[in-house]
């Protein structure tokens, strides 16, 4: 007769568990197997020796579990706890991937951008380590509390187990506080991201949030600002039309740009632009969520609040104000709200196949058919451009195959089964080609001198770790962030036509372009760039508002 196996044996005759010891088993399971970036930084505490560091853990553990215990003890109820539990390990195994392997943490702005995500995105994050990762840590457990059998008590049995459970967790975890509190409070102050690394606990909350509206301020009546904006003098005088192409990067990291004194040669042709390259800018946030939103309103970043925004008007409505036809063009997973009151073109308007592989398209897409567009409008003109850029994990699909110039690369979506060059070699391809993208857009403009007289102002909207520190892509809390993250590219390019239209002394831009700078200077530099007037424009803010020659320009506003 055929020998049984352990799976056979086990749907023969599986075990059986009361409830209590069910929460038990999962609360052990999840502290010691689901939280491996958090058990990695733990084991990082400076202790004088390896025992304080021992016992240490050995306390972090009880707390944790205990933790864990209470809250599963409280939701474990006849016909949910189970179903609960294969929830709970199933989300839990996902994220203890995404958060081991590259570093994310689920916080409010994670669980944001997780929730707002596009397919294409999701689907690229899906590997072969993933699925199996969710296959030991995920599918495999599931089935077993699956085929679990839970011991059938009585009501009052139950509610005195549970009752009991409960008195003794919360008591231990009194003592376990009070205990190792001074050690607690240090690890908790020096490493505030602990709590953001705590799974399931972390993407339960602040999902829970995201989900019940905590977040979203869409009830609130929208707050229009500048509504005083006008155009100033040197706009009113201008004999053309006048047109600025703000081009909003993706993940593009300041480090990598050979314009920065990067040591690779990825910036060959904006290099033989006239541009002026501002090295020293940093982004508001470490994802698109929030550092798009951000660097189009006019909250500083130590004050930024998403929510907030959103209920906010920005410098794109404030140019509509003023009587600017703007037009947002996209290429990535969405405006996050920025553009909700501004005309957008679907990419049906300007999607041309050769820009496009099998799976999506190039940035060059849509630069097809503006033209048209621009020459229809009789209107002084902002557009804005915003790339899919330079973003992760899959950078390879980001470029045409011409520009895979640095090899070999990295062609999957696990960036930790490729060597850190290979991940490197593929970001900077990303890099090289937005670099020819850009180039296409001054020769655009270039191309349009009789017509227009013309801007470009390009900025990322937040940098990537590339494997530095172990860490890869972005989104970590801004407090922890590496400058990867938070280093990125602010390009100018202006025609000549402009910098006689609007009085720009470019060497004395040129002289500016190691300033520090970030994104809360961007709305009053594109209010400056197109010469809106408001109150709302604060010229210490303005990039170019030292650079122009105020002799000139009230010459031209008492005419």
């Amino acid at each position: 007769m055929k020998k049984s196996t352990t799976i056979s044996r086990l749907w023969a005759s599986p075990p059986r568990f009361n409830r209590t010891t069910l929460s038990l088993l999962t609360a052990v399971a999840l502290t010691l197997f689901y939280n491996s970036a958090l058990w990695s930084l733990i084991l990082k505490t400076p202790f004088d020796n390896a025992v304080d560091l021992y016992v240490f853990c050995g306390a972090f553990f009880l707390f944790i579990f205990l933790i864990f215990n209470i809250l599963i003890t409280l939701v474990s109820v006849p016909y949910l706890q189970k179903p609960l539990i294969i929830l709970l390990i199933l989300s839990a195994a996902g994220c203890n991937f995404f958060a081991n392997h590259y570093g994310i943490m689920f916080d409010r702005n994670m669980m944001q951008n997780l929730m707002e995500t596009d397919s294409a995105e999701v689907v690229e994050l899906i590997n072969a380590n993933l699925l199996i990762s969710l296959l030991f840590f995920g599918v495999i457990p599931a089935v077993f509390v699956a085929l679990i059998k839970i011991k059938p008590t009585s009501l009052r049995t139950d509610v005195k187990q549970k009752l009991i459970n409960i008195l003794l967790s919360s008591l231990l975890l009194i003592a376990v506080i009070l205990l190792a509190y001074k050690d607690f409070s240090s690890v908790f102050r020096t490493h505030r991201e602990v709590r953001n690394l705590i799974i399931p606990t972390s993407y339960l909350y602040y999902g829970s949030r995201y989900l019940s509206g905590a977040y979203d301020l869409n009830n609130r009546p929208l707050q229009t600002i500048g509504l005083d904006a006008s155009s100033g003098p040197l706009l009113n005088s201008a004999t053309k039309k006048v047109v600025t192409v703000v081009v909003v990067g993706e993940t593009a990291r300041a480090m990598n740009f050979s314009l920065n004194h990067y040591g690779r040669e990825t910036n060959p042709e904006l290099s033989q632009e006239n541009i002026i390259n501002f090295s020293q800018t940093y982004s508001c946030g470490t994802d698109t969520a929030v550092s798009v939103p951000c660097m189009f309103s006019d909250i500083p970043r130590s004050s930024f609040d998403n929510a907030t925004a959103k209920s906010r008007e920005n410098v794109l409505d404030v140019l509509s104000h003023a009587g600017v036809n703007v037009l947002w063009r996209d290429n990535n997973s969405g405006c996050k709200g920025v553009c909700d009151r501004i005309h957008q073109q679907s990419q049906k308007d300007y999607r041309v196949e050769t820009n496009c592989n099998k799976d999506e398209c190039f940035d060059e897409m849509m630069l097809n058919n503006l033209s048209a567009y621009l020459e229809g409008s009789t209107e002084n003109a902002m557009v804005v451009l915003h790339q899919h850029g330079s973003h992760g994990p899959s950078y390879t699909q980001r470029y045409p195959k011409a520009y895979e110039r640095f090899t070999p690369v990295c062609t999957g979506s696990d960036l930790q089964s490729c060597s850190q060059q290979q991940v490197v070699n593929a970001y900077d391809n990303t890099i090289l080609y937005t670099d020819h993208f850009l180039a296409k857009v001054i020769a655009f403009l270039k191309q349009h001198d009789d017509q227009y007289i013309t801007a470009m102002l390009y900025v990322s909207d937040h940098g990537e770790s590339l494997g530095e520190s172990n860490l890869y892509l972005h989104g970590l809390p801004y407090f922890i962030a590496p400058e990867e993250q938070t280093h990125v590219p602010l390009i100018l390019w202006l025609s000549e036509a402009y910098k006689a239209q609007f009085k720009i002394n470019s060497e004395c831009l040129a002289r500016q372009a190691s300033s520090q700078l970030s994104h809360d200077n961007i709305f009053h530099s594109i209010l400056g760039l197109m010469n809106i007037q408001t109150t709302l424009r604060k010229n210490d803010m303005d990039i170019f508002a030292q650079c122009r020659n105020t002799a000139q320009i009230a010459g031209i506003s008492r005419l």
